[in-house]
């Protein structure tokens, strides 16, 4: 290859001299126009113009207003000085009218429909002033000469930290209403706080601290139960009862097949006998004999129907009996629910807790009898000063279950059902336990 001539080297390193210039010159125009802005304060930068000045171009605009106002006024006032002439067409009409219904009935029913017209335009003015109100930007007051409505203005309050809403409340329809008042009067009794057991306290009474500890063993033992229960295997294999009965089966089937070969072979012995032709006496006592059964069947079914028909009044007090138990039942299965209904919600909290979930209830907030200490240190007295007493539970578990009782808050859900190949298992009324089923 021939070497570069020093030409286009000189002519190359010009051009990227002056690429590098611009570049240069653009970067800092674009600095001095930054630091130009960055350097002023907001004062200089932004001015409110809080009055108003009268510009060339504004005081054009309001010539030009003026003047098409006037114009309008004087094209009104020419239309009103022309007299309006009636055709050929409408005079007709008009006599028409007033043969038909009179000079003084029309005149009534003119006078009607502009009063009609003026209460129309009042209604649109009125509805006009309570859905458009007019603001003002700096927050001044405005008043509006040519309209007076009769809106209700917010009050005014002089707390900086009250903040008045600027937009009115949305009215709730019929429906919406009757909707609440209903949610309302069917909504179960709430307990917000619920009074703790008296045995639960720093210095309780003997009998009430043992139906304390009582609720207490009886939360943890159905713990317990649960634990067990999901801990316990499913089957422990085949038991004894079927095994001997798998193996008895199997001893039963080769005697079976023993016998059914004795079978064949004593079949294949015996020798096939045809069946011999009736004579008329044989048939016609087989016709007679068929004729007796049917008449036999006959009265045995006309029988059973009279009998039947009386033991309607039998039937009958069965029929009314059933129905009174049907309708005490359902009158005891009402008064339960109504009592349900009546028992109000956060009430018997860890109960409820440990029936539902026994695993993940917490226990029930009770000391030990060994933690009650009297004053001299010994444990009879059943307690001491508050500041013997240990700790017990949590005021923020408390809270949050209770209003997870209330129905207030929702509960995360913690090991539901597992899903096995795209399956759920069927939900079983009235089976206790199933929750802890293992998939």
């Amino acid at each position: 290859m021939g070497k570069r001539s020093k030409q286009g080297a000189s002519l190359r390193a010009k051009k990227r001299a002056k690429i590098a210039d611009q570049q240069l010159v653009q970067a800092l125009t674009e600095q001095g126009e930054q630091t130009r802005v960055q350097s002023k304060e907001d004062d200089e930068l932004f001015v409110l113009d809080t009055v108003r000045k009268e510009t060339a171009a504004t005081i054009k605009a309001a010539a030009a207003r003026r003047n098409s106002a006037l114009e309008k006024k004087k094209e009104a006032e020419s239309k009103k000085k022309q007299k309006y002439e009636y055709s050929e067409r409408e005079k007709r009409q008009i006599q028409k009218v007033l043969k038909n219904h009179g000079k003084e009935e029309i005149i009534a029913r003119a006078e009607k429909g502009k009063a009609r017209l003026d209460q129309k335009k009042i209604r649109k003015q009125i509805s006009a002033a309570a859905t458009k109100p007019t603001f003002d930007l700096w927050d001044a007051p405005t008043v509006d000469k040519k309209r007076k409505s009769n809106v209700a203005k917010p009050p005014v309050v002089d707390d900086p930290i009250f903040d008045p809403p600027t937009q009115s409340t949305g009215k709730l329809s019929k429906k919406q209403l009757k909707d609440r008042k209903r949610v309302q009067a069917n909504a179960p009794p709430q307990l917000a706080v619920e009074v703790a057991h008296p045995g639960q306290s720093y210095h309780p009474d003997k009998e009430h601290h043992q139906d304390a500890i009582g609720e207490a063993l009886s939360i943890e033992i159905r713990r317990n139960e649960a634990v067990e229960y999901k801990a316990k295997p499913i089957s422990d294999g085949m038991s004894a009862y079927t095994k001997g009965f798998i193996l008895d089966s199997d001893a039963e089937e080769e005697d079976s097949s023993d016998e059914e070969e004795d079978d064949n072979n004593t079949a294949a012995a015996k020798v096939i006998k045809r069946k011999e032709k009736l004579t008329r006496a044989q048939r016609n006592k087989q016709k007679r004999v068929k004729a007796e059964q049917t008449a036999l069947k006959e009265r045995k079914t006309r029988k059973q129907f009279m009998h039947q028909v009386t033991e309607s009044h039998i039937h009958n007090k069965a029929v009314k009996r059933s129905e009174r138990e049907h309708a005490e039942r359902q009158a005891e299965l009402e008064k339960m629910r109504a009592e349900k209904k009546a028992q109000p919600l956060g009430k018997n909290l860890w109960n409820k807790m440990s029936q539902k979930d026994p695993i993940r209830t917490p226990s029930l907030p009770v000391a030990l009898t060994e933690e009650l200490k009297s004053k001299d240190g010994s444990n009879e007295g059943g307690g001491g000063g508050l500041r013997t007493v240990t700790p017990k539970g949590s005021l923020v578990t408390d809270r949050l279950e209770s209003m997870v009782a209330r129905n207030m808050i929702s509960k995360k859900r913690v090991g539901g059902r597992r899903i096995v190949q795209g399956k759920k298992r069927p939900k079983r009324r009235g089976a206790q336990g199933t929750e802890y089923l293992l998939v």
